[in-house]
C-alpha cells in the first residue's frame, strides 16, 4: 500500500535533510579558540549541565576558521569530564555545530585545550525572551513604533521564528526538549534562537518540577505527557512544547503556563490526558486570534503535529 503522498513528501525531505546533515558534519571543523581570548562578563546560567557566561571572544564567522573578529558570545563551560569523555564531547559538539538554520543558537568555536571545556556560542543583545517580553507592552494600536512597544504582528512573527527553527530541528528528528521562551534568545533586529541556556538558569529554577529523590527537575508546564508517563521523548513532545511557548509569547510572559494549578495537580492532569480522561486547556491571550488559539489545544498539538510546526495560520 503506498504512503500517502504528504507523509510520502515528509519522508522524502526528512531523508534528505539528514543526508545534508551527515555531509555537513563530515566536513565540518569546529575552530579552536584561545581560552586568553575569551573575555567573560556575566554569569547567566549555572547549574548541573554546565555554566554559561556572556563573554567577549575573538572567533571566526560561523561556518568558517578565518576573519576572526571580536564577538559576544555565550561561553558554556562543562563540568569536568574523563579523558574517556573527551572524543565524545568533541563529537557531540561537531554534530551541533553541523546545525545550520538562523533561528537556532550556531556553535562558533570550542576551548578544548583543557580543562574546563568550553564551547562558544551565538548570543544576541536582548537576550532570553522571557526577559524580553517582560520589558515591553502590548501595542495599544495605531503605527506606535517604539521599542518598549511591541504589536500582535511582532508577537506572531517571533512565534513564526520559533516555529521554524523548530521545523528544522524536526526534520532531522532532534528532540529539544526544553523547548521554552527562557530558552530562547532575541537580538534588536527581532531575530531570534533556539537554545538551551534557560535551562541551568538560577532565574527559572521555579520552572522546573523536582520529584523527590530526583537531581534534576522537568519543566513540568512545558511537557507533553509522553515523557512523563512513557519515558519518551519525540518530535510530538516538541510540538506541545511549542504550543505553550507561543502562549508565552502572546501573553508577554506575563504568567506561568496553567498558573492555577499546582505542579502536583498539572502532574495528575497529564496523567489523565494519557488515559483520554482529561483535557490540558491554556487560557486565551487577549492578543490571540481563535485560529492560532486552536493550535494551542493539546489535541491539536498531539494531531497535527506536522501542520503545527509549520504554522500555516501564522504565516497567513
Amino acid at each position: 500500500m503506498p504512503l500517502p503522498l504528504k507523509r510520502y513528501h515528509r519522508s522524502c525531505e526528512r531523508t534528505q535533510s539528514i543526508q545534508a546533515l551527515r555531509s555537513r558534519f563530515e566536513k565540518m571543523v569546529v575552530p579552536e579558540i584561545s581560552r586568553s581570548t575569551v573575555k567573560l562578563q556575566k554569569r547567566i546560567a549555572s547549574g548541573a549541565f554546565g555554566t554559561i557566561y556572556v563573554a567577549e571572544a575573538t572567533v571566526p564567522d560561523y561556518g568558517s576558521t578565518y576573519g576572526a573578529k571580536k564577538n559576544f558570545v555565550a561561553a558554556k563551560f562543562l563540568p569536568a569530564t574523563s579523558g574517556k569523555d573527551k572524543q565524545a564531547f568533541l563529537q557531540e559538539v561537531q554534530m551541533l555545530a553541523a546545525l545550520d538554520d538562523p533561528n537556532i543558537c550556531r556553535v562558533l568555536g570550542i576551548c578544548a585545550s583543557d580543562e574546563p571545556f568550553c564551547v562558544l556560542l551565538e548570543y544576541l543583545d536582548n537576550g532570553d525572551l522571557v526577559q524580553y517580553l517582560k520589558s515591553r507592552e502590548l501595542s495599544p494600536g495605531g503605527n506606535i513604533s517604539k521599542k518598549e512597544f511591541l504589536s500582535v504582528r511582532d508577537l506572531v512573527y517571533i512565534c513564526c521564528q520559533v516555529s521554524s527553527g523548530m521545523r528544522f530541528l524536526e526534520s532531522l528528528n532532534f528532540v529539544h526538549r526544553d523547548l521554552a521562551a527562557r530558552n530562547c534568545i532575541i537580538g534588536s533586529d527581532s531575530q531570534l534562537k533556539i537554545c538551551d541556556f534557560g535551562t541551568d538558569s538560577d532565574v527559572y529554577e521555579e520552572d522546573y518540577y523536582k520529584a523527590d529523590g530526583h537531581t534534576h527537575g522537568l519543566p513540568l508546564r512545558w511537557m507533553a505527557w509522553e515523557p512523563l508517563v512513557q519515558r519518551k521523548y519525540t518530535t510530538k513532545s516538541d510540538v506541545w512544547s511549542f504550543a505553550v511557548t507561543m502562549w508565552e509569547v502572546l501573553t508577554l510572559a506575563r504568567h506561568r503556563p496553567l498558573e492555577h494549578l499546582t505542579d502536583s495537580e498539572v502532574l495528575h492532569n497529564l496523567q489523565l490526558v494519557s488515559r483520554d480522561e482529561g483535557v490540558m486547556q491554556l487560557s486565551r491571550p487577549n492578543s490571540c486570534s481563535k485560529d492560532i488559539y486552536e493550535l494551542m489545544s493539546f489535541d491539536e498539538a498531539a494531531k497535527h503535529i506536522h501542520e503545527l510546526v509549520a504554522l500555516p495560520i501564522l504565516r497567513r
